[in-house]
């Protein structure tokens, strides 16, 4: 069992199949930072694989605050289905419950995010996320980007 936030992630990332799914169409060039209880990291594709390692990034697509609670919640998940990961991503953006909220900022343009692969990952998560991201007010991706611009 993993011992911190960081250790949490890292393991999620490498052996989660939905993680590992969900990062496919994402490129090389992706960053993003985490600021998390166990210090900074940051996610990264520069290997072609998903990987989160401790220190800051250089130069974030996003930055994410997650607390412990949130990373617990995303770990826990099981399985395949980036749909579900997907959902629960935004659901920890959209909590009210503060030890449980992910807090985040985009950092980049949105042409730049579109380059990186975003629009990528949320089509794997297909439906099932369109029709949960419909049902909270986000009509495209382009309004998921700009909410979570104001999301900070």
């Amino acid at each position: 069992m993993p011992a911190s936030t960081l250790d949490s992630l890292r393991y999620f990332f490498e052996t989660s199949p939905a993680a590992i799914k969900a990062a496919r169409p994402l490129s090389r060039e992706v960053e993003v930072a985490l600021m998390l209880e166990s210090g900074p990291a940051h996610f990264t594709m520069e290997s072609g694989l998903p990987q989160v390692v401790p220190g800051l990034a250089k130069d974030p697509d996003f930055t994410l605050t997650m607390t412990p609670g949130a990373v617990e919640r995303i770990t826990a998940l099981r399985g395949d289905d980036v749909g579900v990961l997907g959902i629960e991503f935004f659901k920890l953006m959209l909590e009210k419950n503060s030890s449980l909220k992910i807090r985040a900022r985009v950092e980049t343009s949105t042409a730049r995010l579109l380059g990186h692969g975003y629009l990528g990952v949320l089509a794997l998560g297909g439906m099932k996320v369109t029709w949960w991201l419909l049902k909270n007010g986000v009509k495209n991706p382009k309004a998921a980007i700009d909410r979570l611009r104001g999301a900070a």
